[in-house]
């Protein structure tokens, strides 16, 4: 079944049971109003009538002449008829059809002094029932009662109840055809953008990232129809995101492999001789590749949250010392400087070996994209319960508004930097992973020696 369907049978259903409640609640006030106003009309009928039968009991001195004729009785209960305008004779008026003899008197009832039956069906329960007294000098003569074992309504109340029943049943069906009227539209309504957001999901699963869904208004449906255009928006990025990191590894991929093809056809063909100088080429585009790979492999592992940290509580200061010293050989044939600065003993509680891997990362582009002579300054110190190692360098630089870019993966700060002095654009990336795993920042700014700088933020092991 549709949802359009469900939401009508809802709508309905709902207005039905609403319909159907509120005819059973009128229905029944009315009836029990008007039954309490019909006895209420009997009752001031027993009253007005108790002293035309004291006065006839006054005039007669007993009930058996009333026993004798119940016409008279129904006389005497009967209200009087208001006086009619003179008209013409009695010859000229027509008369009046017979009147039909009436059946015995079921609503009313008459008691003598003793409350015993005289005239009129008597109820079995008496003490259930509602008796006017008919007084005379103080003295009850009789009583005048109200049969409530019978019905209550006359013919006139019960032409009354049913005409007001046949009004409300017309109203009930002209409720119904007014929800259908409202079920329809409304659940018609919804349908449609429901539609438009399914067409939309289903666009999305085909890959059209580029189309966006228009729903007006500020309820719930308006909402996820906005939710659904952000998705659509990051998964256009993720796209061109997994399109740019393909085409980027294969490209870094296809370099060294392209170069280490030249030289092996070049040795091949007698081009060049093997010697020390071709093997050191094939060793460093080798080692290259390898590097390639290796850092590629750690960014699968951060991504997928697979790379492993053993935290513990660690001394930062003696791990940078030795990084950097394991460096200082590799700077000083480069023709840079590089000098350590411990200006604070702090505490970590991470791995040891992602530390010491961080560290590595930045000497590493440091050292290839710095020009001799020059030089590179690691710093540690301690701000707050933060600890901030700084590794800066002197010229080149980056321009300003490509610090925020160095951080991506196949980032580059110079497009004309040689892929033999220059990394592949992954080590700042996977740093990035390590201090973000370490629950750090990391960010680059302008260096005061003409270089860059990096800022790496640590938090202090909680004392």
């Amino acid at each position: 079944m549709s949802i359009h369907k469900k939401l009508l049978l809802t709508f309905l259903a709902f207005s039905g049971v609403l319909i159907l409640s509120i005819t059973l609640l009128v229905k029944w006030s009315f009836h029990s109003n008007f039954r309490e106003y019909v006895t209420q009309q009997n009752l001031a009928r027993m009253q007005e009538a108790s002293e035309r039968l004291a006065d006839y009991y006054r005039d007669n001195g007993s009930w058996s002449d009333l026993q004798a004729n119940p016409r008279k009785l129904r006389r005497l209960l009967s209200r009087p008829l208001p006086p009619t305008e003179p008209g013409p004779s009695p010859e000229a008026s027509p008369q009046p059809p017979p009147m039909k003899p009436r059946p015995p008197m079921q609503l009313f009832f008459l008691l003598d002094g003793d409350k015993k039956p005289l005239m009129g069906r008597t109820p079995q329960h008496l003490e259930h029932t509602r008796l006017v007294p008919i007084q005379l000098e103080g003295i009850a003569v009789g009583y005048i009662g109200f049969n409530t074992d019978h019905r209550s309504f006359n013919k006139m109340d019960e032409r009354f109840a049913r005409r007001q029943g046949e009004q409300l049943l017309y109203i009930v069906l002209m409720a119904i055809a007014l929800s259908v009227l409202f079920a329809w539209p409304v659940s018609r309504f919804l349908v449609q953008r429901l539609d438009r957001l399914g067409r939309h999901i289903h666009h999305l699963s085909e890959g059209r990232y580029d189309e966006r869904v228009k729903l007006k208004g500020r309820d719930e449906l308006a909402q996820l129809g906005a939710h659904v255009n952000h998705l659509a928006l990051i998964l256009q990025n993720t796209e061109q995101s997994r399109r740019k990191w393909v085409a980027d590894i294969s490209h870094e991929l296809r370099t060294p492999i392209a170069t280490l093809r030249a030289q092996l056809e070049a040795i091949e063909d007698g081009v060049h001789p093997y010697n020390d100088s071709t093997h050191q080429r094939l060793a460093r585009q080798t080692l290259r590749l390898q590097q390639l790979v290796e850092d590629l492999y750690q960014l699968s592992l951060a991504d997928v949250g697979a790379l492993q940290y053993r935290m513990q509580e660690t001394a930062a200061g003696p791990i940078i010392e030795d990084c950097v010293n394991s460096f200082k050989a590799r700077f000083q044939q480069a023709g840079l400087a590089l000098s350590c600065e411990v200006l604070a003993q702090v505490k970590l509680l991470a791995d040891p070996q992602r530390i010491q891997q961080l560290l590595s990362n930045l000497l590493e582009n440091s050292l290839r994209y710095t020009q001799a002579p020059g030089m590179t300054i690691v710093r540690l110190e301690r701000h707050q319960n933060y600890a901030l190692l700084t590794v800066e360098d002197s010229p080149p630089g980056v321009a300003e508004t490509q610090l925020e870019s160095l951080f991506e993966r196949f980032y580059r700060g110079e497009s004309s930097r040689n892929r033999d002095t220059g990394g592949a654009g992954l080590g700042l990336n996977l740093c990035r992973a390590i201090v973000e795993a370490h629950q750090g920042s990391i960010q680059a700014q302008l260096s005061a020696l003409g270089g860059l700088k990096i800022i790496v933020t640590l938090p202090l092991e909680a004392s």
